[in-house]
């Protein structure tokens, strides 16, 4: 009896591995988006002051921090009074230790400026400590936690219907450093900013946006 070859044939039903797309690996909110959130809270906070309450004058201070500094919650949780870097020809923010215990001088926009002097100032009428060591983020319990961070931006991202899965505290990290990327295209001021070690890190802000490519096709045949 002959033996009988059994031939084999590629498996055709071999799912492709699928590639991932910068901007979908990067979970950040365009410009209107943040713009939003930002004059939401900041309307909140101006309301709140009005009716002597005080959570909504600190998540402002929060998410102006995020959103002009691309900090890392940890990073903002952590950071004291003596950390404001706003003397005469300062702009900017020390991390005392951020990832992998690294410190660094972050820049900041004179608009973050002028918001630190306004609630440090604040924060004496309310009878808080400003000394060096004291924590930027008070509340009822003591300093804020990171889960804190992570429970205000996510409140208000609901309120806007900006919140979904995997897209919320840390994606305003991510949107500030594909906005300031898409301002001058400079990638090394990103990482500076970010306190990558590895510019391949940062790299992925690099990569094509739809933001991007909607400003190159935009009234395409006008």
């Amino acid at each position: 009896m002959n033996n009988l070859k059994i031939l084999e044939f590629p498996n055709k039903t071999k799912k492709r591995k699928k590639t991932i797309s910068a901007h979908q690996q990067v979970k950040y909110f365009n410009e209107e988006q943040i713009k939003l959130l930002r004059r939401t809270v900041r309307d909140a906070s101006q309301l709140a002051v009005q009716k002597g309450q005080v959570t909504a004058f600190r998540e402002w201070m929060l998410i102006d921090l995020l959103t002009s500094s691309g900090i890392r919650e940890a990073e903002a949780v952590d950071l004291r009074c003596g950390d404001i870097r706003t003397g005469y020809g300062e702009s900017a923010i020390y991390i005392r230790n951020g990832k992998g215990s690294k410190s660094r001088l972050v820049q900041i926009p004179s608009s973050l400026k002028k918001h630190f002097k306004t609630f440090l100032s604040w924060k004496i009428k309310q009878g808080e400590s400003v000394d060096n060591d004291s924590y930027i983020f008070v509340g009822q319990r003591g300093p804020w936690k990171t889960s804190a961070v992570q429970q205000s931006v996510k409140k208000w991202l609901r309120k806007l219907n900006l919140y979904e899965s995997g897209k919320s505290a840390h994606s305003l990290r991510h949107s500030y450093a594909v906005q300031i990327y898409r301002k001058e295209r400079d990638i090394r001021t990103v990482q500076t900013q970010l306190g990558h070690s590895n510019i391949a890190t940062t790299q992925i802000y690099a990569s094509v946006l739809p933001e991007d490519i909607q400003d190159q096709i935009k009234n395409l045949w006008n």
